[in-house]
């Protein structure tokens, strides 16, 4: 049954994951992959939130746990394709592009978890 659950957050996840991808894309020409930046940024500040949240307001309910974070945000952020695309930035001689896709990476989705956390404590304590 967890599996069940897991499998329709996935979907909702990665469905939205292409659709934001999609309208970013269409208004970004720069060659640099901020869409899966922001989505993961955006995952990250979420998953954040939405434990913190969780472990305040229900925390025996597992399949909400479940379906929210392995299911919905594991299927929208998308860190295998941001290690594609800082690899395919490399192999394409656009190393600065590549070196900032993983600075910026690292440091605004740590930030995203740590203010999703601060957000949520504020929220259940309110």
């Amino acid at each position: 049954m967890n599996a069940i659950f897991v499998g329709l957050g996935g979907f909702i996840g990665a469905a939205s994951r292409y659709y934001i991808s999609t309208l970013i894309n269409k208004i970004n020409t720069s060659g640099f992959p901020i869409a899966t930046l922001i989505i993961n940024i955006l995952g990250s500040f979420l998953i954040g939130l939405l434990t913190q949240l969780l472990v305040g307001l229900c925390p025996d309910n597992k399949k909400l746990q479940l379906f929210l974070t392995t299911g919905i945000l594991g299927g929208f952020t998308t860190f295998s394709t941001f290690s594609l695309e800082t690899v395919n930035l490399f192999q394409d001689g656009k190393a600065v592009f590549g070196v900032a896709n993983i600075i910026l990476s690292i440091a605004f989705c740590l930030m995203g978890v740590v203010l999703g956390k601060m957000l949520a404590k504020t929220i259940v304590n309110m």
